[in-house]
């Protein structure tokens, strides 16, 4: 099982959150789980991902510099604005991310940023969990420029997951 998230705006008009749509238009099928981070993400991981059973979890967050390619973050850090998320634990994390052998370039680049909002403290969380109780589980996150277009944004996002066999699209 598959969970897809993205976070949100008031009026659920940001790019990750219009991106979310149009995946579940392109990979619509059962073994995905999509939902939308509202407000707390520690509320929205306390419900649904703490103690999960998925095998693969992807974030989609908006990104608020200038990016032209979709990004995908590697690290999280220990940090939520000025605290520490656990200060019992290491300051960065490496995502478990998937082993991947076909990466467009073109649309695709790797960061290593994640900022220190909610995207951060998200990944950092489950990459947390992963360490400590779930080694077996993978996560994706994708940073999004604000200013790119969801249906391509999702399509090259779908393309990546079917290409790198990490799901099973059942059009």
């Amino acid at each position: 099982m598959i969970l897809i998230y993205a976070f949100t705006n008031n009026w659920g008009t940001n790019i990750s959150r219009r991106v979310l749509v149009e995946l579940e238009k392109i990979l619509n099928t059962d073994k995905i789980n999509y939902q939308v981070v509202y407000f707390s993400p520690q509320r929205f991981f306390d419900k649904n991902i703490n103690g999960s059973n998925y095998d693969l979890i992807v974030g989609l967050g908006d990104f608020y510099g200038n990016i032209f390619k979709i990004r995908m973050e590697t690290v999280a850090h220990n940090r939520l604005g000025d605290k520490t998320i656990n200060p019992l634990s290491p300051y960065v994390l490496e995502l478990s991310m998937p082993e991947m052998d076909i990466v467009d370039t073109n649309k695709f680049s790797v960061g290593e940023n994640m900022g220190n909002y909610n995207c951060n403290f998200m990944a950092y969380k489950i990459q947390e969990m992963i360490n400590n109780h779930q080694p077996n589980l993978k996560q994706l996150f994708f940073h999004i420029g604000k200013r790119s277009e969801a249906k391509t944004v999702a399509k090259n996002i779908a393309e990546l997951l079917k290409n790198n066999n990490l799901i099973f699209y059942l059009h």
